[in-house]
């Protein structure tokens, strides 16, 4: 299927803030190769054969969850966190095999995974859809989806703000081609969007909690009866295959983490606000938009990843159809009683 491009503006003319007229060519593609950061923390704990575990984190999410639960005490291998802005640099990294595991969402997972990526993944959590947001300064005259019709928009290619423009406009009766899409990388999206060359940014949590706390943005609509909101963490085969139990122990670890974090929302905030540079109140607005809690690898995480990426396929985003049972590894069990805990507090 040939891909609809709609008409898109240049990465110079978006950053610079200059006009608003649609440039010639497609901006990068979002998942281009990044440098792989320096870990950002690794554990003290080594066991004698120095094991170690290197992982991908988005904006300390997993890193401060193991840190403010006490989870990352007595960890009898080195884990080393290469932490990225996005999930489409962590599943680059993930491609590279530069990390052996990577936390990413159900989205940005269907875009590298019909390009090959040699991972599958191990573990699955679910939050509510509404911390995906569809953002609108807060003096902008945009009421209604509807009147996006002619604006431009800006989103990571390939993510799930991606697919929040697509559902939304379809849902409105409307389609891409009935708006400018920009696609750029969250930082420079933030840019473009408190510069007002753009007029909409399709984004998520931690950035959607920012401008409405900040009162700089407001939420034209989220993703609630639009799309599912899954996240994974996916491991290399080779890291599979030579680091199992280092896997099970880490999401087990991270599962056991997200639990204590929804009943703990005040001090596990404090940590990630730290971490990532912003207030407690933002980093609360932004867990309680969120609540990501553990699930099983089990056959609704993958019907939900098919229908996430049928639906990147019918747009044309996604060249290469794929089967997503085929890349979820079911073997990496969490405790029933765990579970059980989770669904309570879901």
């Amino acid at each position: 299927m040939t891909e609809h491009r709609p008409p898109t503006l240049s990465r110079r003319r978006l950053l610079s803030g200059a006009g608003k007229a649609a440039a010639a060519g497609l901006l990068a593609p979002a998942l281009a190769a990044p440098l792989l950061s320096r870990p950002a923390f690794a554990t003290t704990a080594t066991n004698a054969a120095g094991t170690s575990l290197k992982v991908g984190d988005q904006r300390s999410t997993i890193r401060s969850l193991l840190e403010a639960s006490g989870q990352l005490k007595d960890i009898p291998y080195t884990l080393e966190f290469a932490d990225f802005p996005a999930a489409a640099p962590v599943l680059e990294a993930l491609n590279a095999g530069a990390i052996d595991a990577g936390f990413a969402g159900d989205a940005a997972h269907a875009f590298a995974l019909s390009n090959g990526l040699p991972a599958k993944i191990i573990s699955a959590a679910r939050s509510d859809p509404g911390c995906i947001g569809l953002l609108v300064r807060k003096d902008s005259p945009i009421r209604t989806v509807a009147d996006l019709k002619g604006r431009t928009i800006t989103a990571v290619r390939g993510s799930i703000g991606h697919y929040l423009v697509v559902a939304a406009l379809k849902a409105n009766g409307l389609s891409v081609s009935d708006v400018t899409l920009a696609f750029l990388q969250p930082t420079e999206a933030k840019s473009a969007f408190s510069s007002g060359t753009v007029d909409a940014w399709a984004i998520w949590t931690l950035y959607v909690a920012q401008e409405v706390v900040a009162g700089t943005g407001r939420v034209l609509v989220d993703g609630r009866g639009l799309l599912n909101n899954n996240a994974f963490i996916s491991a290399t085969d080779v890291a599979i295959a030579q680091k199992r139990a280092l896997l099970q122990d880490y999401v087990a670890r991270v599962a056991a983490a997200r639990i204590w974090a929804l009943g703990n929302v005040a001090e596990y905030a404090r940590i990630w606000g730290d971490l990532v540079k912003v207030t407690p109140e933002i980093a609360v607005a932004a867990f309680k938009l969120e609540r990501f809690r553990p699930v099983a690898v089990d056959d609704g995480i993958v019907a939900d990843l098919q229908t996430t990426a049928d639906f990147y396929t019918g747009i044309g985003v996604i060249q290469k159809p794929f089967t997503a049972a085929a890349h979820a590894d079911r073997s990496f069990a969490l405790d029933p009683g765990l579970l059980a805990q989770s669904a309570r507090a879901g």
